[in-house]
């Protein structure tokens, strides 16, 4: 064989490794989508704690590494022009469904606001209070109504979006410069990720909450470091962290005391996630088919499963079959909303 057709072949099985990296990743988003889920549909029987922020950090940590691959794909010509094309093409992307979300629930939330039993500031005049906050992703400093208030890990991210071309841009030049500037803030937004559970409150603020995008972003920027493991090191990564989180989710069950563990332990889903991607590794058959397609939805099911859950709209016992419905709302949402807006390579 000659040194071209090596050259050829290697690249074919890089860019099907990548291909399949690309499918393992929808479907790692679409696990994060049903730890929420799960989180909000049984949130009433007060046996789920923690598992829907393990879903958020989940869903943080691959939209960072899907942040800087964006940004070092780009081809601009000047800083600027980078910044201009990521942040119209993340605009262009969440705000349709984000509009027609708080649009569509305006009715709902006059009719829900006569439920009993509803968490405070379910009155419409609230919600109505709501939606500038909402649609300016400022949700994680200023509380809302229930039915606005999920947005908050949304905000967190348009907020990193905002601030990730700085971040890239501070790194430009050497190797060195870039592992300097990329890790010392990682190391800063890690410390305050750690030290939020002692300080008690502001756990939705952006300093606080965003540390797995900015590991998600400095794994993408060290991929080729952590492309040198081995296979066999790569699986034992990947079905040793899964073991793990499972068992800290079985713990789980034994009551609102296990939050704090099943959190932390929760973390440890980031390494498989990762290594699933670097190594192509997507889940087979129609599991892995049925987590790719949510995956695919994630921010439409998302915008609509607390209204349909914790919200109280519904009394408690149907709040699973809320869930449920959600995925069928949020596909349509995604259809309408959000495809039309996808960029040529998401299409594809």
């Amino acid at each position: 064989m000659s040194a071209s057709s090596i050259v050829s072949a290697t690249a074919l099985a890089e860019s099907e490794r990548d291909r399949r990296g690309s499918v393992a990743l929808d479907q790692w988003r679409g696990l994060a989508l049903v730890l929420v889920l799960v989180s909000h549909g049984f949130f009433f029987t007060n046996r789920v704690n923690g598992i829907g922020r393990v879903g958020v950090n989940l869903f943080f940590f691959i939209s960072g590494i899907l942040v800087f691959r964006s940004l070092s794909r780009t081809r601009a010509a000047t800083g600027w022009e980078r910044t201009r094309s990521f942040w119209w093409r993340r605009f262009r992307r969440l705000y349709p469904a984000l509009i027609t979300y708080t649009l569509a629930m305006l009715p709902l939330a006059w009719l829900g606001q006569y439920r009993p039993h509803l968490p405070p500031d379910s009155d419409f005049r609230s919600y109505l209070k709501g939606v500038p906050v909402a649609l300016t992703y400022a949700s994680n400093y200023l509380e809302g109504p229930m039915s606005l208030g999920h947005l908050w890990s949304l905000a967190c991210e348009m907020q990193f979006y905002l601030l990730a071309p700085a971040i890239y841009l501070l790194g430009a030049g050497t190797e060195k410069r870039k592992a300097a500037v990329f890790g010392c803030i990682l190391l800063v937004l890690m410390g305050l990720g750690a030290a939020q559970p002692l300080i008690g409150k502001w756990k939705y603020h952006f300093e606080f909450a965003v540390w797995p995008m900015m590991l998600g972003f400095c794994c993408e920027y060290q991929r080729p470091w952590f492309l040198r493991i081995s296979e066999t090191v790569a699986a034992w990564v990947l079905w040793s962290g899964i073991a793990i989180c499972g068992a800290s989710l079985f713990i789980m069950l034994f009551g609102m005391e296990m939050k704090p563990f099943v959190v932390a332990t929760g973390a440890l889903l980031l390494a498989p996630c990762l290594t699933a991607y670097l190594f192509g590794r997507p889940v087979p058959g129609i599991a892995g088919r049925v987590m790719q397609w949510m995956g695919e939805r994630t921010y439409s099911i998302y915008l609509w499963q607390q209204p349909l859950t914790i919200c109280g709209f519904l009394p408690n016992v149907l709040h699973p079959a809320g869930a449920l419905v959600s995925v069928a709302v949020g596909g349509v949402w995604f259809h309408c909303f959000e495809r039309p807006f996808l960029s040529a390579s998401r299409h594809k």
